[in-house]
This record gives structure tokens, C-alpha cells and sequence, in this order.
């Protein structure tokens, strides 16, 4: 459920946060595919083709956003 409300939010406006592992992360369109990055981190950006990449294949803690559907809480 968390990860469809993701896709949904990220298909209506072009970017998507939420807080995994107690840290804010955003998800953005760009001109070359889709950049996450932590929001403390903000300097560490990853590029990735588009979001279901960012959802499969982007590591916290050696697991994807995807395996960890119930960690992802406030969504917007």
C-alpha cells in the first residue's frame, strides 16, 4: 500500500518524501530520470531511470525501499 500511495504522490507531482529508518528522504523528477536522496544528505544524490529503479534497486541498510514496504511512514 505505502509503495502504491508513493507512485501515485511521485505520478501527480514529480517528487515524493517520506521517512525510512528515521531519516527524510526525497524521491524527484529531473531532466535525466529520478534522483533520492536523504535530506540531511542532500549533497549525496543517486540518478536512477526512473522510479520503480529507485524502488528496486536504491539500499538502506543493505535492503530496498520496495522489501521494506512497512518501514516507509509519512508519505507526502
Amino acid at each position: 500500500m505505502n509503495i502504491e500511495t508513493m507512485k501515485t504522490i511521485f505520478n501527480q507531482n514529480g517528487v515524493v518524501r517520506f521517512k525510512m529508518y528515521g531519516l527524510d528522504y526525497t524521491v524527484e523528477k529531473v531532466e535525466n530520470g529520478v534522483v533520492i536522496y536523504a535530506d540531511l544528505y542532500n549533497n549525496k544524490k543517486n540518478v536512477y531511470e526512473n522510479l520503480d529503479d529507485v524502488l528496486s534497486n536504491y539500499y538502506i541498510y543493505n535492503e530496498s525501499i520496495e522489501s521494506n514496504e512497512g518501514r516507509i511512514q509519512n508519505i507526502h
